[in-house]
């Protein structure tokens, strides 16, 4: 707990959300997590500037927990009964908790002697942590919940949260929520951009985006879900998961066609547009992570629809979407294609401003194809050229995603300590920014 850690700090002076991103990279280090249930409260709530949140500690640490996919020991109290609040939590999180209301209550005495355990195990396994560490089964996992996830709403797709809400009376707090999206929108890492998303979802979810039909909590809901896939995408949250990003973006594809039913007349295009280029680079980064080829191609192919509907849709982000089809050409082999789309991504950028850090994004990426094309060279040169382009951006992801194409371009090149570097280089940037996919 933060107060027995940090007993210098003054909990009347402290700002919560330092001490939320203190709590989360705990538990990211952390080995094993042990969740006692007990009492009946929710927990301490954050405060955001001066608003008391919706979201508790306690929440936010179960929060990170779920995202890092963190196996729980579970222990229930024999005094635990929780308020409404807390009960809602733990029933959202239900697809991650294991089955907390079935769980046999204990007394401490008990409770403590099971966590003996626990941590005596651990210590005996602990040497061999690093041997399985080597081993990530990330693509049988991706598959996995693909599989069971994926296929199981015929066509409807995963929701983020599986659309459970805390019915709470009342309105959003609308500071809270102003706050979060300023907050998101200066803040370089992505762990913490997740963490300050969540608090203003869980605010959100006094006006849940399957029955309300006003306007402004609808459009908080769309920034909201849609600042999460960005963020989400960089940190690795690509699976048929309720925290995911294909469940936030198929969500936000609800809301935006509630928003087009109710309000089209009154809102610009892009906040009823049909989420196509994110739908699309969501489907195509879990099927790079699949194994069987059955489906691999099935949802690259409906990445190939989503762009599609995009692009004849309003106000089409017409680079943008033609590079993610380059991408999905480059997996499926049709690397001639790939080269091609990329190349026209280049020329739309370098017309717009050539020394753009999203210039150098089309570049690294054009780059990358030409070394499929055994174009070592000239995949070098575009790949460095388009990093130092990079290094001027505000999302240190695609900086890190370009130095590890510039890795592999000094590698086919024959350059290896330029191409470790390189890497070191990429690792470093993915971890002090929280762009774990890029790891």
């Amino acid at each position: 707990m933060d107060e027995k850690v940090n007993p210098e700090r003054n909990i009347n002076q402290q700002d919560d959300l330092e001490v939320v991103d203190e709590l989360i990279q705990r538990i990211r280090e952390s080995r094993l997590f042990i969740c006692i249930l007990g009492g009946t409260r929710h927990g301490s709530p954050i405060r955001v500037g001066v608003d008391s949140s919706s979201v508790s500690f306690f929440e936010v640490e179960l929060f990170q927990a779920a995202l890092l996919q963190k196996s729980v020991y579970l222990f229930v109290r024999d005094d635990f009964n929780p308020k409404p609040p807390l009960k809602k939590l733990l029933d959202i999180l239900d697809f991650y908790l294991p089955e907390w209301i079935s769980r046999k209550p204990m007394n401490d005495t008990k409770i403590m002697d099971q966590v003996r355990r626990l941590v005596d195990r651990d210590r005996l396994t602990s040497p061999f942590q690093a041997i399985r560490h080597l081993y990530k089964p990330i693509r049988r996992l991706v598959q996995g919940l693909h599989t069971i996830r994926g296929r199981k709403t015929e066509n409807r797709g995963v929701r983020f949260l599986e659309e459970e809400f805390e019915q709470r009376t009342g309105q959003p707090n609308r500071n809270i929520i102003e706050n979060v999206l300023n907050l998101v929108k200066v803040q370089p890492n992505e762990e913490k951009r997740l963490s300050r998303i969540w608090i203003g979802v869980r605010e959100l979810m006094a006006s849940p985006y399957t029955t309300s039909l006003d306007m402004e909590p609808l459009q908080y809901w769309n920034k909201l879900l849609g600042e999460w896939s960005k963020a989400g995408a960089w940190y690795g949250l690509h699976a048929d998961t309720p925290l995911g990003c294909l469940a936030a973006l198929n969500s936000v594809a609800d809301i935006r066609c509630n928003l087009e039913r109710q309000y089209g007349t009154k809102l610009q295009g892009h906040e009823t547009a049909y989420p196509g280029g994110p739908l699309a680079s969501a489907r195509y980064s879990i099927a790079k992570r699949l194994y069987i080829a059955g489906d691999r191609k099935k949802l690259f192919n409906e990445a190939l629809y989503d762009l599609k509907r995009a692009m004849n849709g309003p106000e089409p982000n017409e680079a943008g979407l033609i590079a993610i089809r380059g991408s999905i050409y480059r997996q499926l082999g049709a690397i001639t294609e790939a080269v091609s789309d990329y190349e026209k991504v280049l020329n739309l950028r370098q017309a717009k401003d050539p020394k753009a850090a999203d210039t150098g994004e089309a570049m690294s990426e054009l780059g990358f194809a030409y070394l499929r094309q055994r174009h070592f060279r000239k995949g070098l040169d575009y790949c460095r050229e388009g990093v130092e382009l990079l290094r001027q951006g505000v999302r240190p992801g695609f900086l890190a995603r370009g130095l590890r194409k510039l890795a592999v371009a000094y590698l086919c090149n024959g350059k290896l300590i330029k191409a470790y570097e390189a890497k070191r280089e990429a690792e470093a940037v993915a971890m002090k920014h929280g762009a774990f996919d890029q790891l």
